[in-house]
């Protein structure tokens, strides 16, 4: 896998924002607030062509009572997220694509997918995610002292080695993600000691706690099990991975940080789950318009999700937006990305793959629930074990909830 030159990189960033700015208001930031953009974006390492595939918005979560069983509200808004689901979808059509033998990222053989050679993904986002990767030293805390500080400074210098001295004043950037309830908590003592590192985090949501894993945590798991998660899992003959991560500019950046939280984490070993792929890390010079500052510190109520064949929709506290009272509980009403409707295009797949059907055991899919689906994906739950139990010491334990099945028309 070769290393991406900077030109390169910046230009990937360049069309991540351009096809952002290119969207309507609707969704966006406004006043003095901030978002988040994720984008996935499919490189052809022979030809160097490229193309944005998904594009997420956002930075909420709904709270856990608020989940739904029907799988029509999305638990987690955030734009990494977004942009994964999207991603999804953009595989399903593909597949669908390589069935009718249209153009495809995919060849079928035997009854299963897999991605062409010269495929690979790139993830691009305008910050670090949140979570244990955004937990990183303060630089240059010197420049917010002010003249009289710095005279002060000096004279300090004086009295007290140097390193005690930058020791003492040593600080982080903070997440705001927690850790679970039944792991170790975070001292909240003042400078470098107010978090712990490598813990799992949940996401801050606006009432009572979410069961969301902060946006580290899930893409670790993307980059240790496959991006594709379970479902899409019985469908390939092996996991899709991301093979470059380029993040934004204008923000906090550590390359040490992101290897940390996203390839070694708690491992004592990391090499006893070492990904299939091992991914690179980048940051662009390109600033995100919508980042946060001094200046934005209100974040977006709205979350975007774009795909070039669905085009856009808007989601607020993982609804769609402008959904009527009415409708507002028809399942057909949910974002083409919710659990619901992506089980429903994972089962228009499965149904024209007749070998898959018969190798999970499966006559027909009218009353399959979701989880139970789920469940069947041996070898990506199989991996999931091993890398939870290495790599992570500990996960969130989300209700048993998603018992839907998918009426056919």
């Amino acid at each position: 896998m070769g290393q991406l030159d900077i030109a390169f990189i910046d230009k990937i960033a360049e069309s991540c924002v351009k096809l952002y700015n290119e969207l309507p208001k609707t969704g966006k930031p406004v006043g003095a607030e901030w978002s988040v953009l994720s984008c996935i974006i499919q490189y052809d390492n022979r030809t160097e062509e490229f193309e944005v595939v998904s594009l997420g918005t956002g930075s909420k979560c709904i709270g856990a009572s608020n989940m739904s069983a029907t799988g029509d509200i999305l638990n987690d808004s955030h734009a990494e997220v977004f942009a994964r689901r999207g991603f999804l979808i953009y595989l399903y059509e593909n597949m669908e694509h390589a069935l009718d033998s249209k153009q495809s990222i995919f060849n079928f053989e035997n009854g299963l997918f897999e991605i062409k050679d010269n495929v690979k993904f790139i993830f691009y986002s305008s910050q670090l995610p949140c979570g244990d990767a955004s937990i990183l030293p303060k630089a240059g805390e010197e420049e917010q002292y002010g003249d009289v500080l710095q005279s002060m400074k000096k004279q300090a210098l004086e009295d007290i080695c140097d390193v005690e001295y930058k020791k003492a004043k040593a600080d982080i950037h903070r997440t705001g993600a927690k850790c679970l309830s039944d792991s170790e908590q975070d001292s909240k003592l003042p400078g470098a000691s107010y978090h712990i590192l490598g813990q799992v985090r949940t996401k801050p949501g606006r009432g009572d706690r979410t069961q969301s894993v902060s946006c580290s945590d899930k893409m670790a798991r993307w980059i240790h099990v496959g991006i594709q998660g379970g479902l899409l899992d019985l469908l390939l003959s092996k996991a899709i991975f991301i093979n470059y991560f380029i993040f934004g500019s204008g923000v906090p950046y550590s390359d040490e940080s992101l290897t940390r939280a996203l390839l070694k984490r708690n491992a004592e070993d990391p090499s006893l789950v070492q990904p299939d792929i091992l991914p690179q890390f980048y940051q662009s010079k390109l600033v995100f318009p919508h980042i946060r500052t001094q200046q934005n510190v209100r974040p977006a109520p709205g979350s975007i999700v774009w795909t070039k064949s669905k085009g856009v929709e808007v989601a607020v506290q993982g609804r769609k937006l402008g959904v009527t009272k009415k409708k507002a509980k028809s399942l057909s009403s949910s974002l083409f990305i919710s659990k619901y409707n992506i089980y429903k295009r994972f089962q228009s797949v499965l149904n024209r793959s007749e070998n898959v059907m018969k190798s999970i055991g499966l006559e027909n899919l009218q009353h399959v629930p979701y989880i139970e689906m789920k469940r069947k994906s041996k070898r990506y739950l199989d991996q999931w074990e091993l890398v939870k139990d290495i790599f992570f010491k500990s996960w969130t334990k989300k209700p048993d909830m998603w018992n839907f099945c998918i009426h056919q028309t």
